[in-house]
């Protein structure tokens, strides 16, 4: 509280500039001071006259701080601020030899300061007012250095004044023209509008960064009372719409526009130049200088001063009260030191019940320790058991993997065999067909031996025969033998026409039979697939419309658990993604079987990041037998397909893909080039696109549809060198899709398919009963064809058997010696044939020994290959008994590992889940022990007997706390209350002690600041009244009067004294209300620089100076207010004057004429 006082009267009593104008006039010490402290803000200004006004009116305050102020007779004793501000007034007891320093330094001042210089910030370019009091629009463009506002009575120059002063947030009082605001709206009008534009360059430039070059301040008010205000860029952007924003650059700036000698109104000037009193001239001189607005913040800190030190004896009080407080509290206390043994024992009980609790509590620890040990044994002998089995499995592996060559060599000999035995028994075969065909031969050889025998034995028979019938031949029946032989002869020949047609069209038959069966057979078989395929589809569409299907159905079966297993895996420092089906949604359906197809196993791969997370995880798969599921190895940074892929009128399966994570995508375009392999549905527009000119750009080949099987595909691809080549896409019909897809979507898709697959299979069924028909047809014709051959072949026989009959008739009625040779030259050939058929039937004799003897050694070679074969086919079979013995081992042992490995991540299990409650357990002892040694003060433990029981140790605590129960009733407070008094007591006192001391230190430091601060103001108030006096003189020397300037501090007063008459000797001078019209106001104007001097503000402004001023006092004082405004630095000069100026001789570049014209001529000129 104390700080914060002091903190808060010191920032009330001098706040920082940021900007500080220092009057030019000093080259010492002292005078510094004084321009340092007269550079005070605009806004602690305001601030401090804004404490003393009243509620009522604060327009007022300044006529009633005059009257505060003013020195009489009568007026009140001086506070105690004041006896210590004024000091006796001894600072200014040395006038005289503070006029001569001032005098010199003035001096010297021409030699050191050059011509005015055109300033970077803080003056004002333009003013512009709108509805403003008279005056429509009133627009006036201001020169940097001094600038004359010259027109006649109503064109407007007091209203530029009075628009600066309302502009930059001055009050309506304070100009003397209104009270509030809306009496200046111009009448007719309800809105008025001000707009100030003020230069911002340099360096040291008002947020040159914000604002730039310029600020423009617009105040807009009306009719109704309403303000408000507008700061703009220089480019005319809006920044800021609170007036505090305005009050910022004013303070910044030190315009003080506020101030009655920085802004001197016409009413102002004519007061202060004319009929001001000494009390009221000094009224304007100590605001001017701003040594009212110092003295208003000093009163404030010594106000605070001593509002503070009125609490002191407060304070006193309050910290009496609290030792005696703290005496109370330390005589309880001293009271329970009494009982000090049996509070002790009562300690100590208490000690032993907390410690007994932390004995049990690490007894139950001591028990986890050993279920751990127990445990980490159990892991060990489980691990030892999966290393040992992991061997096992693994040399049984190998020896399966040994077993596999040997198999596949033995495979590869049998087959090798195999081979030789088919061409053997072939070979063999060839020479039985041969040696049968041999045999088959010797019978027709011998038989036509045996027939030939018989057929010479008839000729003879016959020529003995003939011999007889020779004698007895007669000639009655020959013509009638001859027409039956021509009769049967036709019919012979039409009987074999017969035949031969019959044996065409069962050659014909046969063929179209084996033609329709396989064709039958070929539409049954594809009958078959069809209907496979359809209860394929009819269960994968009952599956997606119950959504029952689980996504990895179309994995292998133990997927699920790897995937368990890895989310439980610790060791993976990124998890593996996967399988990658599984981030893959496919947004068309239609193409889901063909893409499978195109994937193949990669759908059921993982990404990792690392060689390392390749083989944790490939071992995880080995542990579930997981074959079919690779592991890639991506990157984290996805690829750029920019460029790299076809026109978007193209699909591509990466653009009828959504795929989860980019690694998955990055996979796909590297192993399966997804962004560049096209999907066209038509057949023929795909061979278009990929045959007929030049290939697409990006593209690497096309897939599409199968013109007559729905789900089956083909892939085109036309190579580099411009070989194309089509192959089919058959998917597997059988696996459940891998790929996510959107159910609706997926079920549409699949009723559709399942209608044509039905489709399909209705056409391909009517096709197969038309083919069934047609082998029945045929089988039919075949049946009656060859029916009708036996028939003809029968009656072919009878045929011809009745030709030779009437044939021999026919000869038997010819001549005698002609049949007779005849049949003499037949026995001669049937005896040729005889021999013929005899040295055939002794050639093929030898041919079947030769052959015999061929096929036994073939049969010999058949039956040791046969022997090789059948040694190699049992070791086949052997190798492969010990296959499937070694595969059972390996089950086993792989259920041994896996086994081993369940019994030890359960024992791992359970041995972290002790490990937790043994951390737990610990930590709550931990916290436990920490409450007991917080509770009992100390870290020693109590010494526990294991035997000893809560209940007994807690029985004799309650005993003695009830003895010390009784005792705490006759005090009234228990010990740990009596302990809390007395630090609450104790705390009290150090507070209220504590407290005291800082206001005491407080109250010394702001008294210490107050005395050094009213120190230099008395040094400022020298100051600033040694130049002010020394300035009077030296202009009114200027026209060659003499005078002085009389400050009466103490009385509060200031008068001047001038004796115009140079001739006049005596020293004192007259007193204005002597001095004609012209002389006083030229007075008045050296009294106005002197003070104008003193001040740090950059803008100036005199309405009117010259109003009673004949034209050589006018000429005079324009020159000398224009050679004093030449002699500042950076300031910027506004004098208004109803008369011309022109044609004087001060005029020059620095100075700006702006001349304004009567509103009623303005309006005339409009007209």
């Amino acid at each position: 509280m104390p700080a914060r006082t002091l903190r808060a009267a010191e920032a009330s009593a001098e706040s920082s500039r940021k900007r500080q104008r220092p009057a030019p006039t000093s080259d010492d010490s002292e005078g510094e001071t004084a321009t340092r402290s007269n550079a005070n803000q605009a806004k602690r200004a305001r601030v401090a006259t804004a404490r003393h006004a009243t509620p009522a009116d604060d327009d007022d305050a300044d006529v009633d701080d005059e009257r505060g102020h003013a020195a009489s007779p009568d007026s009140p004793p001086k506070t105690q601020y004041e006896l210590m501000r004024d000091n006796n007034f001894e600072h200014l007891q040395h006038q005289d030899a503070d006029d001569q320093r001032a005098t010199q330094r003035l001096r010297f001042k021409p030699n050191r300061l050059g011509d005015n210089a055109v300033a970077d910030n803080g003056i004002l370019q333009s003013i512009t007012c709108i509805n403003f009091m008279c005056h429509t629009r009133l627009h006036c463009e201001l020169g940097p250095l001094l600038n004359f506002i010259v027109g006649e009575n109503g064109s407007g120059k007091s209203a530029i004044l009075t628009a600066i002063t309302l502009c930059l947030g001055g009050k309506a009082s304070s100009t003397n023209r209104g009270g509030s605001l809306k009496s200046f709206v111009k009448e007719g009008t309800e809105k008025s509008v001000l707009i100030v534009k003020i230069k911002n360059q340099g360096q040291d430039s008002y947020r040159h960064d914000v604002y730039g070059d310029s600020i423009s301040v617009e105040r807009h008010f009306s009719k109704s009372g309403s303000s408000s205000f507008k700061v703009k860029t220089a480019t005319g952007q809006i920044v800021s719409t609170k007036k505090q924003e305005v009050e910022e650059i004013v303070e910044y700036y030190a315009l003080q526009v506020d101030n009655p000698l920085n802004v001197l109104s016409q009413d102002n000037a004519r007061q202060f130049l004319n009929s001001s009193t000494k009390q009221q001239k000094y009224k304007f001189f100590i605001e001017g200088v701003q040594l009212q607005q110092l003295d208003n913040d000093y009163r404030l800190i010594a106000e605070s001063l001593e509002l503070m030190e009125s609490k002191i004896p407060d304070q006193e009080e309050r910290v009496k009260a609290a030792a005696e407080e703290l005496k109370r509290a330390k005589s309880f206390k001293d009271a329970i030191d009494g009982n000090r043994k049996l509070r002790a024992k009562q300690h100590q009980l208490r000690s032993q019940m907390c410690w007994l609790q932390v004995v049990q509590e690490e007894a139950k620890l001591t028990k986890l320790d050993e279920k751990i040990a127990q445990l980490a044994n159990q892991m060990a002998e489980a691990d030892r058991q999966r290393n040992e089995k992991g061997v096992d499995l693994e040399r049984v592996e190998n020896q399966i993997q040994a077993c596999k060559q040997k198999l596949e060599e033995a495979i590869q000999q049998k087959n090798e065999f195999e081979e030789q035995v088919d061409e053997r028994r072939k070979k063999a075969q060839a020479i039985k067909n041969e040696l049968a065909q041999i045999q088959a031969d010797e019978r027709a050889a011998h038989q036509n031996l045996r027939s030939a025998i018989t057929t010479v034995k008839d000729f003879e028979k016959k020529v003995a025969a003939e011999e007889r019938r020779l004698e007895e031949a007669t000639g009655e029946a020959l013509l009638s033998k001859t027409r039956e032989l021509e009769k049967a002869k036709e019919h012979v020949t039409e009987v074999e026409a017969k035949i031969s047609k019959a044996k065409e069209d069962e050659r014909d038959l046969l063929n179209k039979v084996d033609e329709a069966k396989k064709a039958r057979e070929a539409k049954a078989a594809e009958c078959s697939r069809k209907k496979d395929e359809i209860t394929v589809a009819e269960q994968e569409l009952r599956t997606s419309e119950k959504d029952q299907g689980s996504i990895y159905a179309g994995y292998e079966p133990k997927l699920p658990e790897l995937l368990k297993m890895i989310e439980k895996e610790t060791r993976f420092q990124n998890k593996p993604v996967g399988p990658l089906g599984a981030h893959i949604q496919l947004v068309k359906p239609e193409w889901s079987s063909i893409l499978e197809k195109t994937f193949g196993n990669i759908l059921n791969a993982f990404i990792v990041q690392s060689m390392a997370e390749q083989k944790l995880l490939q071992g995880l798969m080995n542990r579930f037998n997981i074959r079919q599921c690779p592991v890639l190895i991506g990157n984290r940074h996805p690829l750029n397909t920019d460029g790299k892929e076809p026109d978007p009128s193209f699909d591509t399966i990466l653009r009828v893909l959504k795929i989860d994570n980019m690694m998955v995508r990055d996979q796909l375009i590297i192993n399966q080039m997804i962004e560049q392999v096209i999907l066209i549905p038509q057949r023929t527009k795909a061979e278009d696109v990929m045959f007929s000119g030049a290939r697409p750009r990006n593209v690497k080949a096309c897939l599409t549809f199968h013109d007559r099987k729905r789900d089956e595909g083909i892939r085109l691809v036309v190579n580099n060198s411009g070989g194309m080549s089509t192959s089919p896409v058959q998917p597997n019909r059988n696996r459940p899709p891998r790929m996510k897809a959107d159910v609706g979507s997926r079920v549409a898709y699949q009723k559709e398919t399942l209608r044509h697959l039905e489709q399909e299979y209705s056409v391909l069924e009517r096709e197969h009963r038309q083919l069934q028909q047609e082998v029945q047809k045929c089988a039919s014709d075949l049946t009656k064809i060859q029916r009708d051959k036996k028939t003809f072949d029968s009656e072919l026989r009878h045929a011809r058997v009745q030709v030779e009959q009437v044939q021999y008739q026919l000869d038997e009625y010819e001549g005698g010696d002609s049949r007779l040779t005849g049949l003499k030259d037949e026995l001669a050939v049937a005896r040729e044939k005889q021999e013929a058929c005899g040295l055939q039937y002794g050639t093929l004799r030898l041919r079947k020994d030769e052959k015999n003897h061929a096929s036994s050694e073939a049969q010999a070679q058949l039956t040791g290959i046969k022997k090789e074969f059948e040694k190699y086919e049992k070791e086949v079979n052997k190798l492969q008994e010990k296959k499937a013995r070694l595969e059972d081992v390996q089950k086993i042992n792989l259920a041994e590992v896996n086994e081993a490995h369940a019994s030890f991540d359960i024992f791992k299990g359970e041995k972290e889940v002790a490990e937790k409650d043994r951390e737990k357990g610990a930590e709550e002892v931990a916290a436990f022990t920490k409450q007991i040694i917080e509770a009992l003060g100390s870290e020693e433990r109590a010494h526990v007997n294991p035997t000893d029981k809560y209940e007994e140790l807690e029985k004799q605590y309650q005993n003695i706390q009830n003895q010390l129960e009784k005792e705490r009733r006759k005090r009234g407070m228990t010990d740990e209350e009596v302990y809390a008094n007395l630090t609450r007591a104790k705390e009290t006192y150090d507070d209220a002690k504590r407290s005291l001391e800082g206001i005491k230190t407080v109250n010394s430091r702001l008294r210490r600041t107050l005395t050094i601060r009213l120190e230099k103001w008395r040094k400022f108030q020298r100051y600033i009244s040694s130049q002010s006096r020394a300035n009077f003189i030296y202009l009114l020397s200027e026209r060659g009067f003499r005078g002085k300037l009389l400050l009466d501090h103490e009385r509060k007063a200031l008068d001047l004294v001038v004796e115009p008459d140079k001739t006049e000797k005596r020293a004192a001078g007259r007193n204005t209300k002597t001095l004609s019209g012209g002389e006083k106001s030229f007075s008045s104007i050296c009294l106005l620089l002197s003070i104008w001097e003193a001040m740090g503000s950059p803008l100036r402004c005199l309405d009117e100076f010259d109003v009673f001023m004949d034209n050589v006092n006018r000429a005079i004082s324009t020159n000398m207010l224009i050679t004093a405004a030449r002699r500042s630095v950076n300031r910027q000069y506004i004098f208004i004057t109803p008369n011309a100026i022109e044609g004087r001789n001060t005029l020059d570049k620095d100075v700006k004429v702006i001349r304004l014209t009567d509103p009623r001529q303005r309006t005339l000129a409009d007209h």
